[in-house]
């Protein structure tokens, strides 16, 4: 029997993972945790963007140079990725959410909804939220 420690996790979280996995839920877990750890593994080459300077969003991982933006009041505002933080009008923000209020008037916006996304690979700009699928 292997060792087993439990660590806090959001009840909504577990829920859902009870809900499709049934009793298997520890199973997925072990094997989500498993799968990411060989995706960030020191030894992987296949992410380069993110080890200099990207940044990971949930599960979509921006590379260095992405370029985020929203509409706000019929203009584009333009944020870029660099060095692992967002700029946008020579300030500096830590994540996509602080990020899209700032370009919206230091507003509280769903970033998922509001922030469309160029990494350097694409040719245009994407809803943020299509990368959720």
């Amino acid at each position: 029997m292997k060792n087993t420690t439990y660590v806090p996790l959001k009840n909504d979280l577990l829920l859902k993972l009870i809900e499709r996995y049934k009793e298997d839920y520890p199973l997925a877990i072990d094997d989500v945790i498993e799968e990411f750890l060989e995706r960030t593994s020191d030894t992987d080459t296949a992410r380069p963007g993110f080890r200099e300077g990207g940044y990971i969003w949930d599960q979509l991982e921006l590379p260095a140079g992405t370029q985020l933006r929203t509409r706000y009041f019929d203009e584009w505002q333009i944020g870029t990725l660099k060095d692992g933080k967002f700029y946008y009008k020579n300030r500096i923000y830590k994540s996509p959410a602080k990020l899209c209020n700032a370009m919206r008037g230091n507003k509280n916006s769903n970033a998922w909804m509001m922030l469309q996304i160029k990494r350097p690979q694409d040719i245009e700009f994407r809803k943020a939220e299509k990368f959720r699928d």
